[in-house]
């Protein structure tokens, strides 16, 4: 199985409960069975934020978000709702307009085996980390940013996975995403024409071959990003490090529409 793929259907993480450490927030009533509610753990989505804490290095000055898009079509984004959902516990999540949220931790919320749960059926929902440090132009994204995102993903379970040896094998390897030559699918915010990396005086195209992810998807239904493909870019981290890109470098989005705007 190639590593891209694998890098798609990871394992869940191990979490850290972590302490209650925020203000009770209004409920929200999540309407349909909770076995068909598109949700991730909430315990696995803490992970996510502890590794984002211990690495904050990479990322300066940012904050942790998480972001949903649509995984599939006719997934309306239009009146979506998170809540924090457990046998005892209903906390509201409030979605800004970009569709991004923060995790507020809660004791026990983790104690009693919570989801994030949407509003929304099993499987219509794309999820990953928003990382983003000041600064940084719109229409660009910072490598260190992207790695830390990564390393968010991987550990709080933010991608499409199957349950397979070689994603267990990746999930329990020190820091896979910069030690493994893994592809990382990310959404750009419109389709892309071309990513070029910015560091200092050096520029180089990224590869055509990175964008718009693979012609030929193995397993296309279990993949999450397909129905983007037109926004999708995909980052080998090991590779751009040891040719001596830094954290500090722009991946700059030439957008399909960019020329349209300027007719």
């Amino acid at each position: 199985m190639p590593l891209w793929l694998a890098l798609c259907y990871l394992a869940p993480a191990a979490a850290d409960t972590g302490k209650a450490n925020t203000p009770a927030s209004p409920t929200v009533e999540v309407p349909g069975a909770a076995q068909d509610r598109d949700e991730k753990s909430y315990r696995s989505m803490l992970a996510g934020v502890d590794i984002f804490e211990r690495n904050r290095n990479l990322a300066p000055g940012a904050e942790l978000r998480f972001k949903l898009l649509p995984r599939q079509a006719g997934v309306a984004m239009e009146g979506l709702a998170l809540e924090i959902s457990g046998a005892n516990t209903k906390i509201a999540l409030p979605l800004a307009a970009d569709q991004t949220f923060s995790l507020p931790r809660n004791a026990d919320a983790a104690n009693d085996n919570a989801t994030v749960r949407s509003n929304r059926k099993d499987k219509s929902l794309t999820w990953r980390a928003d990382i983003r440090s000041p600064n940084v132009p719109p229409n660009a994204k910072r490598l260190g940013d992207l790695l830390l995102e990564c390393k968010v993903a991987m550990a709080g379970d933010l991608v499409a996975y199957i349950h397979h040896p070689i994603n267990i094998m990746i999930t329990k390897m020190d820091d896979p995403c910069r030690s493994m030559p893994i592809n990382m699918f990310n959404f750009a915010d419109r389709a892309l024409f071309s990513v070029t990396l910015i560091d200092g005086n050096r520029r180089s195209a990224m590869p055509a071959t990175m964008l718009h992810g693979p012609e030929y998807p193995v397993m296309a239904g279990q993949q999450d990003w397909t129905f983007l493909r037109e926004r999708v870019y995909m980052v080998k981290f090991k590779a751009l490090y040891e040719k001596g890109w830094s954290d500090d470098t722009l991946l700059q989005f030439d957008y399909m529409d960019d020329d349209k705007a300027t007719e």
